[in-house]
């Protein structure tokens, strides 16, 4: 730009770079407007309705579950969950079933059964004013039970009914008899058990009384 001189007067002359920043001037700036255009174009537009959610779930473009993807922190916790839960009954649940195999068990079992009989005693039989002693062996199936009986005496004598008690396991469980003598001679005696239940049985044994 030059000073006008004085058969200049009003005359402006403009360089070029001067025109140059004059036709080239930027539009005028609204303050805001940029981050504006920023804020709109960071958050798209979505529509999510009810319709398009159902058609995402059919065809398998979105889980169901609004949690896919659980702590892997949750899973031991679960799990002891599970386990205190199963074992709060599991273990009434076993006494349980224990007890009621054995009352079946009891139940249905065999009950106990007299298989047999026998009587023994020294043949020589008791010497003057002696007692015989004669036992008699109850042969059982090895259940525990009561076996009722009775001894008869060759003397015409019968005992009441008796009871042994027969522990379990046990096949063979002994009942005596004691047979007293007094006075001389002789006498051929003989002692029978007579088993009466739960089974029928019977065992005899003979033996000689002598005094002189």
């Amino acid at each position: 730009m030059r000073l006008p001189r004085g058969d200049e007067a009003g005359t402006v002359r403009l360089t070029s770079a001067a025109l140059a920043a004059t036709l080239h001037a930027p539009e005028p700036f609204t303050p805001g407007a940029q981050e504006t255009a920023r804020s709109v174009l960071a958050v798209p537009t979505l529509t999510d309705t009810a319709e398009d959610r159902v058609a995402a779930l059919w065809h398998g473009t979105v889980s169901a579950d609004p949690h896919p993807n659980p702590d892997p922190r949750d899973v031991p916790r679960r799990r002891r969950q599970r386990r205190g839960v199963l074992g709060g009954w599991l273990l009434p649940a076993v006494v349980l079933i224990a007890v009621l195999a054995y009352l079946a068990w009891q139940r249905h079992a065999p009950a106990l059964a007299v298989t047999g009989a026998t009587v023994h005693t020294d043949s020589a039989g008791p010497a003057c004013d002696g007692t015989a002693t004669v036992v008699g062996t109850l042969h059982t199936n090895g259940r525990a039970g009561t076996v009722s009986y009775r001894w008869k005496r060759s003397d015409g004598t019968v005992s009441g009914v008796l009871r042994q008690q027969v522990a379990k396991d046990a096949h063979r469980t002994d009942v005596a008899l004691r047979w007293t003598f007094d006075g001389h001679g002789t006498v051929r005696a003989t002692a029978t058990l007579e088993v009466l239940s739960p089974d029928p049985a019977d065992a005899s044994a003979t033996f000689t009384y002598a005094c002189p």
